[in-house]
């Protein structure tokens, strides 16, 4: 969804002022509009407050963040703000199924994050296969297929919290073997 001819001067001269507007307000919930008929078992809800959320703090401490060089075109910024959208509902999603607390994005970190590469990803895997089980399963099964935690508990015979226990001594022992 590219507003033609919506915005003549591209980039905004003054970014929080322009996510206040109304034309953002459109793009947004055009956006979200077509993400939920794509994808209808998800909830963008949050994601929304979110991506909100993190512009505005963004933009309160950088009104040039959405520049000519990072944004060229309408076009390159409603792909970004897509993405963001995206990245937060996934990432609310994660964070209801751990059964944390939903937090907007903190601004100093980035709202758009690149995919692994191919070589990433065969890092990573490469590290995860030398964890040690139920250690490297309960990783993989969560980190890379997202099932919940009911359901590895349940295959396990643990409760919930036992396998997030499981999953955290994961993640400590793939950052101890990465730093090292």
């Amino acid at each position: 969804m590219t507003p033609k001819n919506s915005y003549r001067r591209w980039p905004p001269a003054d970014g929080r002022k322009f996510i206040h507007s109304d034309l953002f307000g459109r793009m947004l919930v055009g956006l979200v509009s077509e993400l939920a008929k794509s994808y209808p078992n998800m909830d963008f809800t949050d994601a929304v407050a979110n991506v909100f959320t993190w512009f505005d703090r963004k933009l309160s401490r950088n009104r040039r963040f959405i520049n000519p060089r990072r944004f060229p075109t309408v076009a390159s910024f409603v792909a970004y703000l897509r993405q963001a959208v995206w990245n937060a509902a996934r990432l609310t999603e994660r964070e209801r199924r751990r059964d944390k607390r939903i937090e907007a994005p903190r601004d100093d970190r980035p709202i758009v994050i690149h995919e692994m590469t191919p070589e990433e990803r065969a890092e990573l895997l490469e590290v995860v296969e030398a964890l040690p089980e139920p250690h490297k399963t309960v990783f993989y099964r969560f980190f890379f297929d997202e099932e919940d935690l009911s359901m590895l508990a349940s295959t396990y015979s643990l409760s919930e919290e036992q396998v997030r226990r499981v999953y955290e001594e994961a993640v400590d022992m793939l950052a101890e073997q990465t730093s090292s």
